[in-house]
């Protein structure tokens, strides 16, 4: 099944054609972008939002090699599809030649056309989110190294999505039929973090009743991921880099050398160069980590991102919050306000965000009133009095309250403020002052 919230960009220079195919897109419940020539379709593409791409090679105003060319420019992993005249061999050859998805025949009947979006759009993968083109690069870079098995190091700020991340790598790698095993480093004790990573021989301690395969053996043929990897306590990083080194461990209380074949990929919040210099993190564990890093910029970097993953996870998870929420969806307002916060806890925030107000929505719409960002649980229950959820039949028919709207305005200011001029029309509505300075 299709994302409905994926993005399809349409190319034809005629506004009939452009029109017919835009409505075929938005009936198929997705998001169609209209361009008229290699201009317009640029500025789509500079905003990193485009999941496929529909070229209508018959009303071309420039050789389709170029439309192709100014893709790869911008670093696009868009699919194409490119619409021909049924007796058009030639340009079907040379689309399919240059990279193509598919070639349809024109005319185009609308159900085959709508379904043949699903399709394509279906095969893409879904995880990792992606629009702002930095993101989009990143992803890029992945799949890349997902190809080899070079130990992977991701950093980047708490809840930005570095096991989304690294989920990714390895669906895209030759082991993605393996297991992909995740361990939280900060999170286990270390006694019990090493028996874990390592294993142990039956009677190997008291309350050894049995074998047990530690997750770097549990992780055979596949990934092992080691989240928060800074905060692995100095006693044990030597016998990490013992096992990364020589892909190979004996577990506790055993004597077998056993073979490692699995992946290694390492995520981190902290800045490991300067735990290294500050003595708290072995510079030779570093340096096998670290063999190809990347950085995952926290959400506030990546702004085109924010709207696209509040979407996901609004579908995620309004199925699961009751009859009321099912067809949820955000209102022009929230959306501004989603785009223009700073998100300091990342995707992790937007995800409470999200769920709150499916909690406290009625009526199908998610307002500026129903996104509570982190503020403490203080601040968070004072607000909860104000959206009338007490007698619901009588209390959602009278104006919002005092404290709700104070709120919603303060959100609305802070829109204005950070210059999102798409709702200044809204924020002015809200805040009651002149369109004039």
């Amino acid at each position: 099944m299709a994302n409905p919230n994926a993005t399809v960009a349409l190319l034809d220079s005629q506004d009939t054609g452009l029109d017919m195919l835009a409505e075929m897109a938005s009936s198929a419940g997705m998001v169609a972008l209209s361009a008229h020539d290699l201009k317009e379709l640029a500025v789509f593409l500079g905003r990193g939002q485009i999941d496929l791409l529909v070229v209508n090679a018959t009303s071309l105003q420039v050789p389709l090699a170029a439309v192709f060319k100014q893709l790869a420019d911008s670093l696009h992993r868009a699919n194409v599809l490119v619409l021909v005249e049924a007796n058009d061999v030639t340009t079907a050859v040379e689309a399919m030649a240059l990279g193509a998805k598919n070639v349809l025949t024109l005319p185009i009947e609308p159900g085959r056309f709508k379904r043949y979006l699903g399709q394509l759009l279906a095969r893409q993968p879904n995880g990792f989110i992606c629009r702002d083109i930095r993101s989009q690069q990143l992803l890029a870079l992945s799949e890349r190294v997902a190809q080899t098995d070079v130990t992977v190091l991701i950093g980047g700020e708490s809840g930005a999505g570095k096991e989304v991340l690294a989920k990714h790598i390895h669906q895209a790698s030759p082991r993605s039929e393996g297991e992909f095993v995740a361990v939280n480093c900060a999170s286990i004790p270390e006694t019990m973090l090493e028996d874990m990573l390592f294993g142990h021989e039956k009677g190997s301690f008291t309350g050894a009743h049995q074998r047990y395969l530690g997750l770097f053996e549990q992780a055979q043929g596949g990934t092992l991921f080691l989240d928060e990897v800074g905060e692995l306590p100095f006693s044990l990083q030597a016998k990490l880099l013992r096992v990364v080194q020589e892909k190979e461990l004996k577990r506790l209380g055993g004597t077998e050398v056993i073979k490692l074949d699995a992946r290694i990929i390492a995520a981190t919040n902290r800045n490991l160069q300067k735990e290294v210099l500050e003595k708290r993190f072995r510079e030779d564990l570093y340096y096998r980590l670290n063999v190809f890093p990347l950085k995952l910029l926290p959400l506030r970097e990546r702004a085109q991102d924010i709207l696209p993953i509040a979407q996901f996870l609004l579908q995620r998870h309004r199925g699961s919050m009751g009859a009321m929420s099912v067809n949820a969806q955000f209102d022009t307002p929230a959306l501004g306000f989603l785009q223009s916060y700073s998100w300091p806890g990342n995707v992790r925030e937007l995800e409470n965000v999200v769920q709150r107000a499916l909690v406290l929505a009625v009526g199908g719409f998610i307002g500026l009133e129903h996104l509570l960002v982190d503020g403490g649980l203080d601040d968070f229950m004072e607000q909860i009095p104000s959206l009338g959820l007490v007698q619901n039949d009588v209390l959602l028919q009278q104006p919002v309250a005092q404290n709700t709207i104070r709120r919603i305005k303060l959100q609305a200011l802070m829109v204005v403020l950070r210059g999102q001029t798409s709702i200044t029309g809204v924020c002015q509505k809200w805040l009651a002052i002149a369109s004039k300075r």
